[in-house]
């Protein structure tokens, strides 16, 4: 049951369901010698073949599902938009799992991950941590000195970014978790929306190098998919 609420609405409850929607895919992940021919964020129609040489992996990802090819062969990706139609769940962006703690969107901050992180509506951002059985205190420190202590009750895994810190286009901060020294490095990238399909999520995502919701994204399709 819990595999069933793997995708779930992070950018809204809108339902995937038009023919353009259904109709592509988009590279996600490319090693090997094609991975020039077949670059993340390529879109390729469901007519296309994908032809693959020995040592090739290539990832692509549809409305509702992620299939990995491995080469040598020559694939056609309208298994990809099929496998999507089946594993339609008209939303994304949240995974479950009753055995491993997951980010629920792709849209919330993880506080253990650095790197880029692209943002709808600032002012309703979320911070989530993977390990929430203990109490702990976090700091933010913005690039200007700026910084703001937050408290994490036990048992709690999401709270909201500090409205004191307001986030900005290309903005550094620092987040430190308890006394450890762990700390993680992140700026922001402000999109104009949260696209309502996950193809379009991942070209956004891919463009703007925000590589730990891509991951994530992928991770999630590809559940859905093997599920199917």
């Amino acid at each position: 049951m819990c595999t069933k609420l793997w995708l779930a609405g992070a950018a809204g409850i809108l339902a995937v369901t038009s023919t353009t929607a259904l109709a592509s895919v988009v590279v996600v992940r490319s090693l090997g010698p094609s991975a020039k021919a077949y670059p993340p964020g390529k879109t390729l129609p469901e007519t296309a073949k994908i032809t693959l040489q020995g040592g090739d992996v290539v990832t692509v990802l549809g409305a509702g599902s992620a299939k990995t090819m491995r080469g040598p062969g020559s694939f056609d990706a309208k298994q990809v938009t099929l496998a999507s139609a089946a594993g339609q769940r008209g939303r994304f962006g949240a995974l479950r799992t009753g055995e491993v703690a997951h980010n629920p969107s792709i849209w919330d901050l993880d506080v253990t991950q650095s790197g880029k992180v692209c943002v709808a509506n600032p002012s309703k951002l979320q911070l989530w941590r993977p390990e929430s059985d203990s109490a702990i205190k976090a700091t933010i420190r913005s690039a200007d000195g700026k910084s703001q202590e937050l408290s994490w009750a036990a048992g709690k895994a999401s709270m909201s970014w500090p409205s004191a810190l307001p986030i900005s286009n290309g903005g550094e901060y620092q987040i430190g978790l308890g006394d450890n020294g762990d700390n993680s490095d992140v700026s922001f990238v402000i999109v104009s929306s949260a696209p309502s399909d996950m193809v379009a999520a991942a070209q956004l995502l891919i463009q703007n190098g925000c590589q730990n919701q891509l991951d994530l994204l992928v991770a999630g399709a590809s559940k859905a998919g093997d599920s199917d």
